[in-house]
């Protein structure tokens, strides 16, 4: 098991695990507030977290590419794909489709909603708009493809780390997520990065 999971990604895991509690907890109203009072910055706050809108597209549109270069015989054996671009388009999708299943799970308010209407809490599996903010989406499918490339391209871990942050600060300094929601966002793109990694690993 030492061999597929890591100590330091156990650790990095078990301290987001207590992490987005304690945030839930103590932090997430009082940092909502604070930004609140800090719209003026509005489109920096938005450019921050600007970068998490292309990860999806740029993944499919690979994806698709693959596809379609298989289908014209183009591509033969899969030392023909780039199995960087590969692993990360697959980590996209799986974070998407996870942080999807788990807003309907956890239903937690918006901060917009509880900024203007006081509505605040926890509704599991809600259908309805005001539910949905946990575990932040955007956090989830720009972590999981640079998680990644944190993994296969060690060089790159500083960017990767920066870009991650930076899209955190804006969702969180813009008050499109609760500082727990992006820590959990967190948590489910970089669990879904190791296991597309797991998955295509050649033993």
């Amino acid at each position: 098991m030492k061999r597929y999971l890591p100590r330091r990604l156990v650790v990095f895991w078990g301290t987001l695990a207590l992490a987005t509690p304690f945030s839930i907890a103590l932090l997430d109203k009082p940092v909502a507030l604070y930004f609140a009072r800090l719209q003026a910055w509005r489109l920096l706050f938005d450019a921050c977290a600007a970068p998490s809108l292309l990860a999806l597209p740029l993944s499919g549109l690979y994806l698709a590419w693959a596809v379609m270069q298989k289908l014209r015989g183009q591509l033969r054996g899969e030392t023909a794909l780039n199995r960087v671009a590969l692993a990360m388009s697959l980590a996209t999708m799986a974070g998407t489709a996870a942080k999807d299943e788990l807003k309907w799970i956890i239903g937690r308010s918006w901060p917009a909603f509880w900024l203007k209407d006081g509505i605040y809490g926890f509704h599991p599996f809600s259908n309805s708009f005001y539910y949905g903010s946990f575990p932040s989406g955007h956090t989830a499918y720009i972590s999981a493809p640079l998680a990644v490339l944190w993994a296969l391209q060690p060089r790159l871990r500083p960017v990767c780390g920066a870009v991650i942050a930076l899209v955190m600060f804006g969702l969180v300094a813009g008050n499109y997520h609760y500082l727990g929601d992006v820590l959990g966002g967190l948590i489910t793109g970089s669990v879904c990065a190791w296991g597309t990694l797991m998955l295509l690993r050649r033993d």
